[in-house]
């Protein structure tokens, strides 16, 4: 189940583009949410932390809240914001200082009104001192202290902080997630694999919105979550197309918060589509997992829709030996969303992942180890010279990374570092996890 924080939760709401995610962004510290002019960035909701003179809070990034919802993604945008609405303590209603008030937002206000909580208006866009005297205008929708502000430039920000926090608790709370380690999980993919729908399957809430068209999901999502005691970060993330698929700037933005998810995780989810089969960009995706030393594991989705399951289960090895020979020591796990078949089984995957990602070998029994490759296979010479390892020593992990101190590295060729490695898993394991073994010249320094 998702873990409750004690900390009181701030939701931010407003009409599109009057600048919510420039304002969370300030006040959480980082740029967490994606900010463009393009109407419609946010969908989900996205979760921050927030500290003012000792006072600590969670605040929430909502999408815009529109008139008349058509499209079934516009429509589930909205019942995101109800949701964060409801679940807040405190409502940061932002509004655009340099235009004149609307008849949605005066629709928001009278909303607003219904759920009986505190609102804080926040009159943003005010980027100079010369506009700051357009907050008056917004004493009209009859919400108390209108708080001119720039979320841009940083203006008014501290009198807004004041504002908030003299609405929440006296006593200081200390953040609850300071004592607790997270596995950060990235759930990766194409888009349309059910990243989304996974999450949502394991929170057993419409946490995330769902669509069948591609792009829904533009942002990388962080939920926490506990399962048998131990916290997760799950990081719900855009599905990635191949980069000449990817126009739009927003969702180049997308992307490249996708690939910082996998550069930051713990153990990387990539899922593949069990009614398609590995493509191309599955392949990419892994590929840059490896390049990054992400430990990784596969996760075949949509599983109710095969038909013939022994059959399938013999396909994926043949896939597997066809398209990703190298990866055979990542495991690999069907699922299915929609029913829930082996979905929190997952979570046995990512704990042993996780556990050899963290695996460390002493300097004596990795040179042990090497003693042990020379009696099994020499290393390879060339033109009458000899290859010779001097020392091997294991240099970190995440990524796991062993060196090995030769006499000269052209002699060493990429077949040996090969078996090297594979006799490293067979001895050791390191399931799902990649290793990246350096060739340096010399003995090592005392």
């Amino acid at each position: 189940m998702a873990k409750k924080t004690n900390l009181p939760l701030v939701a931010i709401c407003g009409r599109p583009n009057v600048g919510k995610s420039t304002l969370f962004n300030r006040l959480t510290g980082r740029a967490q949410a994606i900010v463009h002019f393009e109407e419609g960035i946010t969908r989900d909701r996205t979760f921050g932390m927030a500290e003012w003179r000792g006072k600590n809070f969670r605040i929430v990034d909502t999408g815009g809240i529109i008139e008349n919802p058509l499209d079934p993604v516009s429509q589930k945008m909205q019942e995101q914001v109800r949701a964060a609405l409801h679940e807040a303590q405190l409502i940061l209603f932002a509004v655009d200082g340099q235009q004149p008030l609307t008849r949605v937002d005066h629709q928001i206000r009278d909303e607003l009104f219904t759920y009986h909580k505190p609102v804080v208006l926040a009159v943003n866009k005010c980027d100079n001192p010369n506009m700051i005297d357009n907050r008056y205008d917004f004493f009209e929708l009859g919400m108390g202290e209108p708080y001119a502000i720039s979320s841009g430039h940083g203006l008014g920000i501290d009198a807004l902080l004041e504002a908030i926090c003299d609405h929440l608790p006296d006593r200081p709370l200390p953040l609850d997630t300071e004592d607790r380690h997270f596995t950060r999980v990235a759930i990766i993919g194409k888009p349309n694999v059910g990243k989304s729908s996974f999450v949502n399957a394991i929170l057993n809430e419409e946490r995330l919105i769902v669509d069948g068209k591609p792009g829904t999901t533009r942002d990388s999502i962080d939920i926490e979550f506990n399962w048998k005691d131990k916290d997760y970060l799950l990081i719900d993330t855009a599905g990635m197309r191949r980069k000449a698929g990817v126009q739009a700037q927003v969702e180049r933005f997308s992307v490249a918060r996708s690939l910082r998810a996998v550069r930051n995780a713990d153990v990387c989810l990539i899922l593949i589509d069990s009614t398609e089969g590995i493509s191309e960009q599955d392949k990419r995706i892994t590929g840059y997992c490896k390049e990054q030393g992400r430990p990784m594991i596969f996760v075949w989705t949509k599983w109710d829709l095969v038909e013939s399951r022994d059959k399938k289960f013999k396909a994926i090895d043949d896939e597997m030996d066809l398209k990703l020979p190298h990866f055979k020591y990542v495991p690999h796990h069907t699922l299915s969303n929609l029913t829930r078949l082996r979905l929190f089984k997952t979570f046995e995957y990512i704990d042993r992942v996780a556990e050899s990602a963290q695996l460390r070998i002493s300097t004596a029994e990795i040179n042990r180890f090497a003693e042990e490759i020379k009696q099994k296979h020499q290393p390879p010479g060339h033109r009458g010279k000899v290859a010779k390892i001097y020392y091997m020593t294991q240099a970190g992990i995440k990524p796991t990374l062993f060196v090995l101190f030769v006499n000269q590295k052209q002699l060493f060729h990429f077949s040996y570092v090969r078996f090297i490695e594979n006799q490293l898993r067979e001895k050791y394991g390191f399931e799902g996890v990649p290793i990246q073994i350096e060739l340096r010249e010399g003995k090592p320094k005392p």
